[in-house]
Parts: structure tokens; sequence; C-alpha cells
């Protein structure tokens, strides 16, 4: 049986659905919420968020959709470099449920509920390549961390430390934060030898990858009652990210990760 959570988030899902379907802005279910979608035709049982992807190049159509919404009416959208004291890259849109005894974001600090938007950027198809670029996102997100106070942010950098520690201290938390974006979105341009990379992703370089072939279209699948689009490429995507993602957890891991 869905809990209070699950069931605001059903019917934001569902909110979102119509307004991104009637502005023809393509988008995924991904992560959790893929698995739920596949596996269990809706939301995990123990989840507490849901999980969905949008191309970079859809973004500021996404953003200019929602906000001309009557979505607006009821939810907040948090943009990354937009809204103030929030430093990760990913877009949420929030039910607000500040002052209540509504559970509270870990990462965030917001109380409410709230969907996870992750632009999908482009980056190298060559690993090589791709790793440069991914290591200049991991010390951006250090020198964030350390002006943010995270003190032993760089302590695996070695020789880099001090130099890293420098850096951060050059720069405010919203210079480094922009940097961060500008960073991770350096190469929307490429034409080809490029794949899709979700930078907000907790996962390790190179799980949460997806070639350009698996996000080409979408497959409708039944989510909670209604068809929600998923990846056409979604089981090697879920497979490279999770392994066999069709056999639940063991008992003691299935709970929820985002609010407390």
């Amino acid at each position: 049986m869905a809990n209070a959570t699950q069931t605001h988030l059903v019917t934001m899902v569902r909110e979102l659905n119509r307004v991104l379907t009637a502005s023809h802005i393509e988008f995924f279910l991904i992560g959790g919420s893929a698995i739920g979608a596949v596996r269990d035709h809706g939301l995990i049982p123990w989840d507490d968020d849901i999980d969905i992807g949008i191309k970079r190049e859809n973004i500021p159509a996404f953003v200019a959709a929602v906000q001309q919404s009557d979505l607006m009416d009821h939810y907040r959208l948090i943009i990354p470099g937009e809204t103030p004291d929030y430093y990760f890259p990913t877009y949420k849109l929030l039910l607000d449920l500040s002052g209540t005894d509504a559970p509270v974001d870990v990462g965030t600090g917001f109380q409410g509920v709230f969907i996870d938007i992750f632009a999908l950027d482009k980056t190298y198809a060559n690993k090589y390549l791709r790793r440069t670029h991914q290591l200049q996102i991991r010390l951006d997100q250090i020198r964030l961390d350390l002006a943010k106070g995270v003190t032993n942010a760089a302590d695996n950098l070695g020789a880099f430390k001090n130099v890293v520690q420098n850096q951060a201290k050059q720069k405010s938390k919203q210079q480094l934060f922009a940097k961060y974006l500008r960073d991770i979105q350096k190469l929307k341009r490429l034409k080809k030898g490029f794949i899709y990379y979700n930078f907000g992703s907790p996962y390790a370089w190179d799980r949460e990858r997806y070639e350009a072939p698996e996000v080409a279209k979408a497959v409708l699948i039944d989510f909670e009652g209604e068809p929600f689009p998923v990846a056409v490429g979604y089981d090697a995507i879920m497979t490279r990210t999770y392994g066999d993602y069709m056999t639940p957890p063991k008992q003691a891991d299935q709970k929820p990760k985002h609010l407390e």
C-alpha cells in the first residue's frame, strides 16, 4: 500500500507527464523509477522519489513548459544556478511542505516530496577523452565541497591537494558552482563521437552512461496505471548500472534513501 509520500509522487508525475507530453518534450523514467516501471509497473514499494532524465538540449523547453503551466500553482521548480543556496546539478519539482511533519531530504534539506529531473549531458564516447571530462567535473565538485565547508574533500588528491584547496579559497560558492555547471555542459555542441551521461549520478564513473542509440527514442511502459516513457535501450542501461535489476535487493536493503 502506498504511503503519503508515494501518493503525492504519483499525482506529481502524472501532472508532469501531462505538461511535458502536451509540449512534446521528450523525457524518460530513469534509475529506480525505470526499474519500478519494468519490474513492478509502478513505484518500487520502498522508493521515496521519482527519477526522470531529459537530454540537455531539451532542458530549456522543459523549464519553460513547467514555469508556464499550472504546476507552478502547487509546486516549486528547483533550478541549478538560479535557486538560492542550492548547489546540485539536478532539477527538482518540489511539493514544498516546509513547517509540517513531512520528511526532509537528506541531501538538500528540502522538506516535502520531489521528482528529480536529471539533465543527460553529452560527453566523449572515447573512454580516454571521457575520463578527462569526468576528472574535470570531479575537481569542480571537490572545490565546491571545500567552499561549502567539507574540509576533507581533497584528502585523496595527494600532491594536488594544496593546489585545489587554494583554488577553492579564491572563488565564492556561487562562482565555483557556475563553473561546475559550465563544465558539465561544455560538450553540448558535439555532433558525433558522443554519449549521454548523468553527471548528477551517485554511481561510479561510467555506470550511468547512455549510448546514443539507447536513448534515441522511448517505449511506453505501464507505471501506476498509466503509460510512461522509458528509454528504448533500458535493459542495457539498467544492466550496466545495476546488474540483475529484475531481482529485488535483500529485505534489509529495501528502505528509502532520500527522506528521513
